[in-house]
């Protein structure tokens, strides 16, 4: 274990720079008595991963030790779970973040978990946990991989509010309905969002909106914003539409009757019934013109006024 170990300190750990930006500490205790080289050699690890990718100075776990005020690791335990015990330590050390975790062994397997302590807000700034499956490279490689996650930059979350006039509008983000204005979004991932919001007789309003980090995006529609859609478009085209049904279907059946044959039981009778299927099919054609031109009406109106009858949306 030591020599892979030594191995791989020697390709973390690098020269540091000539003046730090920062000074940082860390310790990593062993879950076992008989663990503790083991705890040893992967604090030297994120100590080289420190000094390397953070440009910090790091205290050496020797003198992180002798700072916490302790004598064994059950003791230095119990320090590094308690924050008012690593913020006195680190006002001895001179830092203001330390990284503190623990390791173990079971059988084949590593277990660690580290965690980067900021005492000067008593926040965890960020925590992983590793179960490793394989050798002392293998673990090594965790490490340094979780190392590098723990320092990674979090990506702070945002949020979306609208109001509206009229209040009571229907808000959808990213094609998941929400709730009615006036709404307060969950949290969201920072980039651009599509937000749709709907009122009854009104045109909806669209736009792609831009998150920030960590910031509330307030959006406040009014009624320029929500136009009211005309009714009439409507009416005009969904009642010149059944007029000229009903027309069709006039011409239609007067056409039929207008081609039976003219019965009578005199010339003067048969005369009579041929004149006035003559008026049926002059009526059968004015039917048809008529239900022609209003169902060109209807389609016109339906092309023109589409945003305003099916409620399609403007941006």
């Amino acid at each position: 274990m030591r020599g892979g170990l030594l191995i791989a300190l020697a390709m973390t750990l690098a020269p540091l720079p000539a003046r730090a930006a920062e000074k940082m500490a860390v310790l990593v205790l062993a879950t076992a008595e008989n663990q503790g080289e083991l705890a040893d050699n992967v604090t030297e690890v994120v100590i080289g991963f420190v000094a390397r990718h953070n440009r910090a100075e790091v205290a050496g776990k020797e003198e992180f030790r002798g700072r916490l005020g302790v004598t064994g690791d059950r003791q230095a335990q119990i320090c590094i779970d308690d924050m008012s015990c690593l913020a006195r330590a680190a006002v001895s050390l001179g830092v203001r973040r330390i990284v503190a975790g623990h390791v173990g062994a079971r059988g084949k397997q590593y277990l660690f978990n580290l965690a980067l302590n900021n005492v000067e807000s008593g926040q965890v700034e960020g925590r992983v946990f590793r179960l490793v499956d394989g050798g002392i490279e293998d673990l090594i490689r965790a490490v340094q991989e979780a190392s590098a996650e723990l320092f990674r930059p979090r990506v702070e979350p945002g949020r979306i509010q609208v109001r509206s006039e009229p209040a009571g509008a229907r808000v959808s983000i990213d094609h998941a309905y929400l709730g009615v204005t006036p709404l307060m979004s969950s949290t969201l991932l920072p980039g651009r969002h599509k937000v749709r919001v709907e009122a009854e007789g009104r045109f909806p309003w669209l736009s792609d909106v831009e998150v920030m980090p960590g910031q509330d995006l307030g959006i406040t529609l009014v009624p320029a914003n929500l136009p009211e859609r005309r009714r009439w478009p409507a009416r005009v085209a969904y009642g010149s539409a059944g007029l000229a049904g009903v027309s069709l279907a006039a011409g239609g059946f007067l056409g039929v009757l207008s081609q039976l044959n003219p019965t009578g039981s005199t010339r003067a009778d048969v005369q009579k019934d041929t004149d006035q299927k003559h008026r049926l099919a002059v009526g059968a054609n004015a039917a048809f013109i008529t239900g022609g031109a209003l169902a060109v009406i209807s389609l016109v109106h339906f092309i023109v006024y589409r945003d305003d009858i099916f409620g399609a949306g403007s941006e």
